[in-house]
């Protein structure tokens, strides 16, 4: 890594100066007695996934795909309860295993509107009779909005099979789920374990699953501390912390936030929500009650290094947000809008929040990969002019409007199991709106707006389009990615999906786990149906993920693409950031240990990834960032045959160049428009390649400012097995008259 000024590697005191606390402290000690609790880590690798199943033809559906329910805000105010609960689900067949359909275990979000009414998920087909994996509710809202949900965690762990799930928590001193391969020990008759294995394969970054929770607003530029982004929290479940327990203390905050009053430090929280969170922490530490199998009946406490209290008691006294809380968490904060004078120049904040489709999903390192299989995830619409100006082109474009969430459902632990038998691999299944190969039907001539997620935990794809039949297909203008809006320059050239004027092809892998796509859809005027295709290009292979149909009679009057003249306006805050405006330049290394020769696992063992050949360690900030600063990062990747999709939370960046080596020098391809640059929040990085004795990391470059929110947060490769593997980093943007600490 390179930079201009200290980077501050520091312990865990810098949190202190953001006035938030987020993870960290001042003792050393305090943050080292958790650092084994609560950070286990499950992942699924990139390079071999078991538990995925590709469904054959017979289990495709042929059903129009299904609009996931909706909680939306009113008046200003987008208030909801979402709960995590658990509950027996269906999963499709496994062909890798020769089984059918199976039940598994698996948790997921229902959503509450203001008016306490269920609206996702729905009820099953049949009393009685499990329902199949699916996404969590779609959240729809308005750039200036408040946002104050409820988060309860009602995970009930017991109901887990064979201790799948909390290992750690329950006193497991690894907390390391295990693998083995097909190979036997002579002395013993055992399988070989190969998996944990030895340094590195340990907390937090070892794959086990976690029923902690928190959540992650992907794509929104609002604080990162306390009640905001805040994906330091640690959640523990407990099923008695009632919506109506909580629900006059939460009114109380909400109000306080409505009001403008500051609620950065807990100190600002009504103390009777203060003293309450601290007594279930007690409870939490003195019983097994709510922990599923653990204690005796005769000392049902935890010991000491596992208790909860004393830490949270810790960062109070130092001025720090208690990061571990149990049951229930009030997340609120407002949609940042953007003000500016008549020259265009801001008035109050350097950036808006970016209208478009973002989403959310948990985000507990070391699980985080397990929760987003089981479907804890959702789409998170967030409107604004940009919508205001497709509406006016197209008034019943909301009405048609499809929210499009793609994604792996599991519910398999350990992505090393099976890897190294001599059953075949496969390509894991991608499912759309919890469905397998859905349709959408259109009339002839009309225009759709498509919001697609790409919510995988491995699927590094590129939109391929339709295939034409009978000379005939569907058109497509992308208008946004990454919920960021496209200047008409780039919506023009068709960037991202077909080559430019120049001839130039399109980027590869614009598509990755984390990605959006808003694309505006218009069906021709008759045939079908029409295949919608993803490429992905880690198993190099097409995938049809859905089909167009088109039905009916012909839209009228007839509907047009956007022109210059009726194309949405461009943001001033998302004009290009000039060479002349970077103040820091670093570089970021993503790879695995050194020496690996490729992606065999039972020659090499298990990967371990990492950034700057360090695995994410809680507690140690690896970026500090001065707000305000603009900074061009060069992201390196020097592992081969997986392209790590980066991602960095608060701010979005611009993509000012992508290298793609290849074996042959001369088919290497850079991407390099000299400006008007596509703004993103995440970018897969290409694969290195070995080459004439050498070896050539792939490579991209971004700019971004660190602007509005000072607080503490994460980057980390967006394949989140990857991340939960140890390829995160904590990073923090600290005012510049903060003094940054060091090693």
């Amino acid at each position: 890594m390179e930079a201009e000024h200290p980077e501050g590697h520091g312990v865990c005191k810098g949190a202190k100066a953001l006035g938030q606390g987020g993870i960290g402290s001042s003792a050393e000690s305090v943050c080292s007695t958790r650092r084994e609790f609560l950070t286990g880590a499950l992942a699924v690798s990139g390079l071999a996934l078991s538990g995925l199943p590709q469904p054959t033809a017979a289990q495709v559906a042929t059903d129009e795909v299904q609009k996931i329910g909706e909680l939306r805000s009113q008046s200003g105010r987008l208030r909801c309860v979402i709960t995590i609960r658990n509950e027996e689900r269906v999963l499709p067949p496994d062909p890798s295993a020769g089984t059918g359909p199976r039940k598994a275990m698996l948790r997921y979000f229902e959503g509450k509107d203001s008016a306490g009414t269920v609206v996702w998920p729905p009820p099953p087909a049949s009393p009685g009779v499990p329902r199949p994996p699916l996404p969590g509710p779609t959240l729809r809202a308005r750039v200036g909005d408040q946002v104050q949900i409820t988060y309860l965690n009602h995970v009930r762990v017991e109901e887990f099979p064979g201790g799948s799930i909390d290992r750690l928590e329950t006193g497991d001193p690894l907390g390391c789920d295990e693998a083995v391969g097909s190979e036997t020990d002579p002395s013993t008759g055992k399988a070989i374990k190969i998996y944990p294995e030895g340094a590195g394969d340990r907390s937090p970054d070892c794959f086990h699953g976690s029923s902690t929770a928190n959540l992650h607003f992907h794509g929104t530029h609002v604080t990162p501390d306390g009640l905001g982004d805040n994906v330091l929290l640690q959640l523990r479940p407990n099923p008695q912390v009632t919506e109506d327990l909580v629900r006059g203390h939460f009114a109380e905050i909400f109000t306080r936030a409505e009001l403008g009053l500051s609620l950065a430090h807990w100190d600002d929280l009504p103390q009777d929500w203060r003293t309450f969170q601290l007594d279930l922490l007690k409870r939490y530490d003195d019983t097994a009650v709510w922990q599923g199998n653990r204690g005796t009946p005769e000392d049902p406490a935890l010991p000491p290094n596992r208790r909860l209290l004393p830490h949270a008691e810790a960062l109070i006294r130092n001025g720090y947000w208690p990061q571990y809380q149990v049951g229930a968490y009030p997340f609120s904060f407002k949609l940042t809008e953007y003000f500016a004078d008549a020259q265009c120049k801001p008035t109050r904040y350097a950036m808006g929040q970016c209208p478009g489709t973002h989403w959310y999903h948990a985000h507990k390192h070391g699980s985080t990969a397990i929760n987003v299989l089981n479907g804890m995830a959702g789409v998170f619409v967030i409107e604004g002019d940009y919508d205001d100006a497709l509406g006016k082109i197209y008034p019943n474009l909301k009405q048609t409007e499809k929210v499009l969430i793609v994604e792996n459902f599991s519910d398999s632990v350990n992505a090393m199991t099976n890897t190294l038998s001599n059953q075949p691999r496969f390509i894991p299944s991608l499912w759309v709106n919890g469905q397998l190969k859905p349709t959408i039907t259109m009339r002839p001539g009309e225009i759709q707006l498509w919001r697609l997620v790409n919510a995988s935990i491995r699927a590094v794809t590129s939109v391929t389009g339709f295939v034409p039949k009978d000379g005939k297909k569907p058109e497509i203008r992308q208008v946004a990615q990454d919920g960021v809006q496209f200047r008409y320059e780039n919506y023009n050239e068709r960037l991202l999906l077909e080559p430019s004027s120049a001839g130039a092809p399109p980027r590869a892998n614009t598509f990755a786990p984390g990605n959006r796509m808003d694309i505006l859809v218009k069906a021709p005027d008759e045939g079908g149906p029409y295949e919608f295709i993803l490429t992905d290009s880690t198993v190099s292979s097409a995938i049809t993920i859905l089909t167009l149909t088109v039905t009916g009679t012909e839209v009228d009057p007839p509907m047009d693409f956007p022109t210059k003249d009726n194309y949405p306006p461009f943001p001033c805050f998302l004009e290009d950031i000039g060479e002349a405006e970077i103040k820091i330049w670093r570089k970021l290394e993503f790879g695995w240990e050194r020496g690996r020769t490729g992606t065999g696992l039972a020659a090499e063992g298990a990967p371990k990834f990492m950034i700057d050949r360090k695995q994410f360690l809680e507690g140690r900030y690896d970026q500090t960032m001065i707000l305000g600063d603009v900074e061009e990062w060069t992201l390196l990747n020097s592992t081969t045959g997986i392209a790590h999709p980066f991602h960095i939370h608060v701010n979005p960046f611009q993509v000012v160049e992508v290298y793609e080596p290849a074996t042959d020098k001369t088919q290497d391809k850079t991407h390099n428009p000299g400006g008007n640059y596509v703004w993103q929040d995440v970018v897969a990085i290409p694969p290195g390649v070995p080459r004439d004795g050498t070896f050539i990391p792939g490579h991209v470059k971004i700019r971004h400012r660190f602007v509005d929110f000072p607080g503490s947060y994460v980057l980390h490769c967006h394949m989140l097995a990857h991340e939960d593997r140890g390829m995160m980093q904590l990073v923090r943007v600290i005012p510049g008259s903060t003094i940054v600490a060091h090693h």
